[in-house]
């Protein structure tokens, strides 16, 4: 069960970490070429087209990971080749509609909307065909995670963000290096690589129109429509808090909370992104085909296994923040550090949504997830307006931390009705300490040096965090014995 795991989520993590090593040398020199404000305004554009990709694929990502295994099960009327062509012409119609329907909104909003900025506009409708690329994208990746192709899906991630960073260096060096620059050479290297994507999956089967099953697509829908409220809230939830920066404290505020914001976000990516990434499609698999005992167990014993990296990761970071986000991005975002530690924290909690809430997903319950996504992203939009104010950037991070927390408080609760399993609130409370120690004895060592601070404490840290986890924790010290014994050590 676990080897599995450990395969699937290696491969996500070897893949993520090659796309932070790009983002490591994009990050620096962004925040350097940019200006803090024109930074501002590339994270603001980003914003709107989340939120746009979002309702364009009509929650089909997420039923294209459900509906996949019942097929593979046998349980839907339909072959893996109806499949296939539902999924890719179902997004590509509606990605294209959705593109369509944004260009001709954005040509009659007012500029006034947009803070009196006159960059806004034309960027929006420059920048409205990455929603129909987007969205396409998601139609491809999204099978070969249910397919648990991570290794397939590691070499295209990887590859699509190499290729975007070497048009992205070449278009801001030698074309235009503003905001401009940068969004032509996102557009040129993400329609060049899902164009080869798709001609790669498809070259010996392509998907054929007559396969298109319309009951399926209905089907799908019916799952996903709902999924698209949970889009856009999950959105809001976790880039609302950029609008309302802008509008309170204003756009070099926006750009220094959009550089620490950013930073955290690469390392969800490459560490709690790949334990999910590898997680999901696995638990709906023993679900339809093991049952919900196996099932159980497997959450049960993932989330133990989760929760340990996790109080490593926002510990540490939190530790080395400062010194982080001033060697990548320069001291003018060093005083996005304060922010660190609840962005972190609030992302360690929203990449295990999908698991903690299990049994709501699989019961496909998305009515219900929808309104509690929701929910929380009103309590988040209202903790920034109430935050902000007396706390700055810090408010945006606590209120993002808070909205998180109880969001997964509440949507563990409900689903374990369908899918009861074993949450270590014992283990949180051990590993927590433990991290706390951990950041007590690292946060004092200082050379005065980013760098050298900075690897001091990352390497003191681990030490610390491994030596007190092995001697406190049993289950910990059996798994070290077991990679010991197959390795033969």
């Amino acid at each position: 069960m676990f080897r599995h795991l450990l395969k699937h989520a290696s491969n996500y993590t070897l893949g993520n970490g090659l796309m932070i090593l790009a983002g490591l040398v994009s990050f620096p020199i962004l925040t350097r070429v940019l200006s803090v404000d024109e930074y501002g305004l590339m994270s603001l554009i980003a914003t709107a087209l989340s939120l746009l990709v979002g309702i364009g694929k009509l929650g089909m990502q997420h039923a294209t990971l459900r509906f996949f295994s019942e097929v593979q099960a046998g349980k839907r009327a339909v072959g893996n080749d109806a499949f296939v062509s539902t999924v890719v012409y179902g997004m590509a119609a509606v990605g294209a509609i959705a593109t369509l329907l944004w260009a001709a909104l954005a040509s009659m909003v007012p500029v006034s909307w947009w803070n009196d900025d006159p960059r806004v506009h034309p960027l929006m409708l420059f920048t409205a065909v990455l929603i129909l690329v987007r969205v396409f994208d998601s139609a491809l990746v999204n099978q070969l995670r249910a397919q648990e192709r991570s290794g397939a899906l590691m070499v295209y991630s990887v590859t699509r963000r190499y290729v975007g960073l070497a048009l992205l260096l070449a278009v801001l060096f030698y074309v235009a290096g503003n905001v401009w620059g940068f969004y032509a050479a996102t557009i040129a290297g993400e329609v060049l690589a899902t164009v080869t994507m798709a001609v790669w999956m498809f070259r010996r089967d392509p998907p054929r129109p007559k396969a298109f099953s319309p009951s399926l697509f209905r089907a799908m829908l019916a799952f996903g429509i709902p999924m698209i409220g949970y889009e856009l809230s999950s959105i809001v939830l976790s880039m609302g808090d950029r609008y309302i920066i802008q509008s309170l404290l204003g756009a070099e505020s926006l750009g220094v909370y959009s550089a620490a914001y950013n930073m955290c976000d690469y390392i969800k990516s490459m560490l709690f992104g790949s334990l999910v990434a590898a997680a999901q499609p696995m638990y709906m698999r023993y679900w339809e085909q093991d049952g919900p005992q196996i099932t159980s167990e497997f959450l049960g014993r993932f989330m133990r296994v989760y929760i340990m990296a996790a109080m490593l990761v926002i510990a540490g970071l939190a530790a080395i923040g400062g010194e982080l986000l001033s060697f990548l991005a320069s001291e003018k975002y060093r005083s996005g550090a304060a922010v660190i530690p609840y962005v972190m924290a609030g992302m360690a909690i929203e990449s295990v949504l999908i698991i903690t809430g299990a049994g709501l997903y699989i019961q496909k319950r998305t009515k219900t997830i929808m309104l509690l996504v929701f929910l929380s992203a009103v309590l988040n939009i209202g903790l920034n307006f109430l935050l902000i104010p007396k706390l700055g950037l810090i408010g945006a991070g606590v209120a993002t931390f808070i909205s998180y927390l109880l969001l997964m408080a509440v949507g563990a609760t409900l689903g374990r009705g369908s899918l009861p399993f074993p949450m270590p609130g014992w283990a949180a409370l051990k590993f927590g300490a433990i991290a706390a120690v951990m950041y007590v004895a690292v946060i004092r060592i200082d050379f005065h040096d980013n760098l050298n601070t900075m690897l001091a404490r990352m390497v003191a840290g681990l030490i610390i965090y491994s030596a007190l986890t092995l001697a406190l924790d049993r289950d910990a010290r059996q798994g070290v014995g077991i990679v010991r014994g197959k390795l033969g050590w």
